[in-house]
């Protein structure tokens, strides 16, 4: 009760802050040539960013790319790339802020410092091609509240810097349909919505492969004759422990050998488990150096319920299960969903663990059986299948700073 107002009081300090940095940063000198990165509130090195990211460093030397973090790890992690990265709320990752010229996100303003010149342009790359709405069209009310109310238009008023949290620059889309929705999200003009391909997709195509712990490992299962599916959930109030100990015997039967990566925010369930199970691995942050693009395509199939994941694993043509068990609700409210679910999802749904291990066989058996729907909705989602996407993204970043 009483840490409440004590909140309140320390976020209006905060914001104070910020606000007044906002304003200094006017009369700080901008560098043309300074782009800043990040993503996932600055925890991760991972998405859009990061392959963008390398995309520029490799290809564009005249500009000067940064990484900010406020991971310790994920700083060490690519300085040990050749990289250069600051700590955020450092003093280098203020001075860094306050005179770049363009802030490139995968979520948020967050991602990279909040503190950003005033003068910057910001690029918001979103962290894929999603169906369950966000941010204006999400049932939050958070964004329609501060941009509809008189609380919130005073709030604005005031502190003009929180605009950042939805307004940008630019944004890079994958497709046309995917165009509406990014601009209805973010109440975007469409001529600010960009069809350009995603960079997180450009892996693969590319012949040159990240190496991460978990390759050996993977390979090794090849080498054994295993099928690897990997199993990612966004949400996972389904997800029991007992259930996959049931299903062992049917996998070490069948060959196949399942990975599973939690959501983002469901990443401490991975910790608090003791051991993997059998033929079932939890994968870890460390096992793929924070990015679950780099063992993608050593996978035979994909299950899911909704993440984003699939519709980039349509490039790879490979089998998609859909896991519905415990959702069926969310599903059906069309208020939470951009798509009809049940016309943009190619494959089999499986509604409990015995129908999955029955999907999992057949995708191994027919990985062929649902081409012809993924191809659809590959389309659908995606308007460039190539590999040039980080190309893309960048030309259009370019031309937009020539304005």
């Amino acid at each position: 009760m009483t840490g409440s107002p004590l909140k309140r009081i320390r976020q209006l300090i905060g914001s104070i802050k910020i606000d007044f940095i906002y304003f200094f940063s006017y009369l700080v000198p901008v560098d043309k040539n300074l782009w800043v990165f990040g993503a996932w509130f600055g925890e991760k090195y991972a998405d859009n960013s990061k392959y963008l990211f390398e995309y520029v460093n490799e290809h564009h030397p005249e500009i000067r790319a940064v990484w900010l973090t406020r991971n310790e790890e994920t700083l060490n992690l690519i300085k040990n790339k050749g990289y250069e990265a600051y700590t955020t709320h450092s003093l280098k990752g203020y001075s860094i802020s306050l005179r770049a010229n363009l802030g490139v996100l995968s979520t948020s303003i967050y991602d990279i410092n909040e503190n950003l010149s005033a003068k910057a342009k910001t690029v918001q790359l979103w962290h894929g091609t999603g169906l369950k709405k966000a941010v204006f069209d999400h049932k939050d009310p958070y964004f329609r509240d501060m941009t509809e109310t008189l609380p919130g238009k005073i709030k604005l008023k005031f502190f003009p810097f929180i605009k950042r949290e939805w307004e940008n620059d630019l944004y890079a889309v994958a497709s046309e349909s995917v165009r509406k929705t990014r601009a209805s999200a973010f109440r975007a003009s469409p001529d600010k919505v960009l069809v350009t391909g995603t960079p997180r997709t450009d892996i693969f195509f590319n012949s040159k492969v990240e190496k991460v712990p978990l390759h050996t490992f993977l390979a090794d299962l090849k080498a054994k004759g295993f099928k690897i599916g990997i199993y990612m959930p966004t949400r996972s109030e389904g997800f029991l422990l007992e259930d996959l100990k049931d299903m062992e015997p049917e996998l070490k039967d069948k060959k196949i050998f399942l990975l599973i990566k939690l959501h983002y925010r469901k990443l401490g369930e991975v910790d608090s488990l003791e051991e993997d199970v059998g033929n079932v691995r939890f994968i870890r942050d460390e096992d793929i150096n924070q990015d679950i693009y780099t063992i993608l395509k050593c996978t035979d199939f994909l299950i899911t319920d909704y993440s984003s994941t699939y519709t980039d694993y349509l490039l790879l043509d490979k089998p998609i299960i859909f896991f519905i068990k415990g959702i069926h609700d969310f599903l059906e409210d069309k208020h939470s969903l951009w798509f009809d679910y049940w016309e943009v999802t190619p494959g089999p749904k499986a509604k409990n663990w015995q129908q999955l291990v029955k999907y999992m066989d057949e995708a191994i058996k027919s990985p062929d059986e649902h081409q012809k729907d993924r191809e659809r909705i590959r389309n659908l989602f995606h308007y460039y299948q190539d590999g040039g996407s980080s190309e893309r993204v960048f030309k259009a970043i370019f031309d937009k700073l020539q304005e």
